[in-house]
């Protein structure tokens, strides 16, 4: 993968949407951006983390907020200017920060106005509703500064003390931008890149959109049938609530927080984060976001295994299900489960 054209953005697009568990935001808007990014400045170069320099500096980037509220309030691709002028530098490579929805596109656009090439690999290799929870994090790479630009020409730079400081001060920044603004956090050298990122996001994403469009199945399919009850509101930020979806035999309840979090069939447990479950229409494939979650649409529910990192000691204590308040302990899909309805 060298480039990235504008004929491989419907299957980025599509991988995107599956690997943000139902967060990251809907890539639609993105797809169009990039799209007309590409045809007005041409491709995006495509590097992998091999032709990394060791010097070059590594901006992962990301749009952060509900996604409910960034449907309505979208962004006016200018958010990222603000933060490449204020770096001012010519070796950066763009890296989008988690592969998930919208935000595994939202750097190609970018990428292409300013002709900067973007790093095949991201720091989740799916997406998660808050920003300590990365892979930079885990391998000591500093938060900070982290820098939040939004629509109307604000920026905002963050020194934390830790990533855990910076989610608590920037969920506020962000909510004060409307819930919705563009981020740029994890800065970091290609040395450490090659530590602390997870290689071929990008390369990953689209071959699950490839897929997707040809028709065949990813994951494990935990059940088909029927949405008969969405309850979601936007609390601190988060768009969090819970979907139940009706087969012939059962009903299983997704609870979500941004991202689709935990599947159980009654008190059950199916499957939890960090694997990846998304929720595709039935006919198509074509994955739903949580804010689009509409009663009596026909579903499957999908569960894909989370990248190793999130399997360790270390990984399940950043994004388990117990870092999210669910008294449950990781329960890992299985083959066994595949095609119950």
């Amino acid at each position: 993968m060298k480039s990235v054209v504008k004929e491989d953005l419907e299957a980025l697009s599509l991988g995107c949407a599956f690997l943000g568990s139902g967060g990251g935001g809907n890539p639609a808007y993105d797809r169009l951006i990039a799209e007309h990014a590409i045809e007005t400045y041409g491709d995006v170069q495509i590097i992998t983390i091999e032709e990394l320099s060791d010097e070059a500096m590594v901006v992962p980037m990301a749009f952060v907020g509900a996604p409910l509220i960034a449907m309505e309030k979208l962004s006016s691709g200018t958010e990222f200017d603000a933060i490449l002028r204020h770096l001012n530098r010519q070796d950066i490579v763009l890296m989008p920060a988690e592969i998930g929805g919208a935000n595994g596109l939202c750097c190609l656009a970018v990428a292409a106005k300013w002709g900067l090439p973007v790093l095949d690999a991201d720091s989740l290799g799916r997406a998660y509703p808050q920003l300590q929870m990365t892979s930079c994090n885990l391998f000591g790479v500093s938060p900070s500064p982290a820098y939040f630009a939004d629509s109307l020409g604000n920026l905002v730079v963050i020194e934390a003390e830790s990533p855990y400081a910076l989610e608590r001060i920037g969920r506020h920044v962000s909510m004060s931008m409307g819930s919705s603004c563009a981020v740029a956090l994890y800065l970091m050298n290609g040395k450490e890149a090659r530590e602390a990122v997870i290689p071929g996001a990008l390369s990953n994403a689209l071959s699950i959109g490839r897929a997707i469009l040809e028709g065949r199945s990813q994951g494990v399919s935990l059940i088909q049938g029927v949405i008969t009850e969405v309850s979601q509101a936007v609390v601190e930020g988060f768009l969090q609530g819970s979907v139940k979806i009706n087969g012939e035999q059962k009903v299983v309840e997704v609870l979500y927080q941004n991202e689709f979090l935990i599947a159980r069939e009654g008190e059950e447990v199916l499957a939890t984060t960090p694997d990846i479950l998304t929720i595709v229409e039935l006919e198509s494939g074509t994955p739903i976001t949580s804010d689009a979650l509409r009663y009596g649409l026909r579903v499957a529910l999908l569960a894909l295994p989370a990248p190793a990192i999130w399997k360790t000691t270390e990984g399940l204590a950043l994004v388990g299900p117990k870092v999210f308040g669910y008294n449950v302990e990781y329960k890992e899909i299985r083959n066994e489960i595949h095609n119950r309805n």
